[in-house]
């Protein structure tokens, strides 16, 4: 018998940006483009998020800094 926890879904209150927002910023002197995957929060309270790029084969980048991130238009 297999017993699942529930992984418990932390509020962070005064994010820019919510999941699924599409969203521009630059890595490795290269503009990319993705989707806001995940929302985090470090221990000194700074607000972090993890973008998905790519297409068919897609990555995550993790911990990247609201002040980074900039919608797309």
């Amino acid at each position: 018998m297999c017993f699942w926890k529930k992984n418990k879904k932390i509020k962070i209150e005064g994010n820019k940006y919510s999941v699924g927002q599409c969203v521009t910023f630059h890595r490795r002197d290269d503009l990319k483009i993705g989707y806001i995957y995940e929302i985090h929060q470090d221990a000194s309270g700074r607000i972090l998020y993890d973008v998905q790029i790519g297409g068919e084969c897609p990555a995550i980048i993790s911990c990247i800094p609201e002040d980074k991130l900039h919608l797309k238009s």
